[in-house]
C-alpha cells in the first residue's frame, strides 16, 4: 500500500473519488493509532468494541472536516484524529449519563451511568439495523453506507458506476424506500429500532 504524507492524505480526501477511498483506507489501517484509541476508551469506562466504534466514527468526522475545510493542519493528522475520537467518546459518555436531581444540593453533580441493560439494547439496535440492511442486497446496502458516510451524490455515482449524480440520488431513494417497506413488514424489527 502507498505511504501518504498528511498533505497527500488531505489533498486526496478533498479531491474525492478513488484517491479519497485509498486515503481513508490508509488512515483506517493505522493499527497503532487504532490501538491507542481503543486503549483510551477502555481506560475510560468503555470496551474494545466501543474503541473500534469510536475509531470508525472518528474517521467519518475526519473525512467530513477535511472536505468542509475545517482541518487547519495545526497538528498531525493522527493527532487530530485521536483528538476527535477522544472527544466523541467523552461526548457519548456525557449523553449516556443521566443526572439524578437530589434533594441535597451537594449531591447535584452525581451522575448515574448507563446500565448494562441500556447498552445491550443499543447494541441490539445496531445489529437489527445491520440485518435489515443485509436484506436489501449488497448494492443497496453499499449505497446507504456511502450516503451515511457523507459521500456526495457525485462520489456515490462514481463508486457505484452510475451514469450521473441524479441516478445515484434515485437509487439511494429507492433503497431507503425498500428499507422502510421491509421494516413496515417486520413490525418486531421496527419496534426494536424505535
Amino acid at each position: 500500500m502507498k505511504v501518504f504524507t498528511d498533505q497527500e492524505l488531505v489533498a486526496a480526501i478533498k479531491k474525492g473519488g478513488p484517491g479519497r477511498q485509498e486515503a481513508i483506507r490508509y488512515v483506517y489501517n493505522k493499527a497503532d493509532l487504532r490501538r491507542k484509541v481503543i486503549h483510551f476508551v477502555r481506560n475510560n469506562q468503555g470496551n474494545e468494541d466501543d474503541g473500534h466504534d469510536m475509531f470508525h466514527e472518528g474517521i467519518i468526522v475526519l473525512d467530513r472536516n477535511i472536505r468542509e475545510e475545517k482541518f487547519r493542519a495545526e497538528s498531525s493528522l493522527e493527532g487530530y484524529l485521536y483528538s476527535i475520537c477522544r472527544f466523541l467518546w467523552q461526548n457519548q459518555r456525557r449523553k449516556k449519563a443521566r443526572i439524578e436531581l437530589k434533594d441535597d444540593p451537594s449531591q447535584m453533580d452525581q451522575i448515574e451511568e448507563t446500565t448494562p441493560e441500556i447498552q445491550m439494547l443499543t447494541d441490539e439496535k445496531k445489529n437489527v439495523l445491520q440485518r435489515a440492511l443485509e436484506q436489501l442486497g449488497e448494492r443497496c446496502k453499499r449505497i446507504l453506507e456511502l450516503w451515511q458516510l457523507s459521500y456526495s451524490m457525485e462520489e456515490i455515482a462514481t463508486e457505484m458506476e452510475f451514469s450521473s449524480a441524479q441516478m445515484a440520488r434515485k437509487n439511494k431513494y429507492r433503497c431507503q424506500q425498500s428499507l422502510m417497506k421491509f421494516l413496515e413488514e417486520q413490525p418486531k424489527w421496527k419496534q426494536w429500532l424505535r
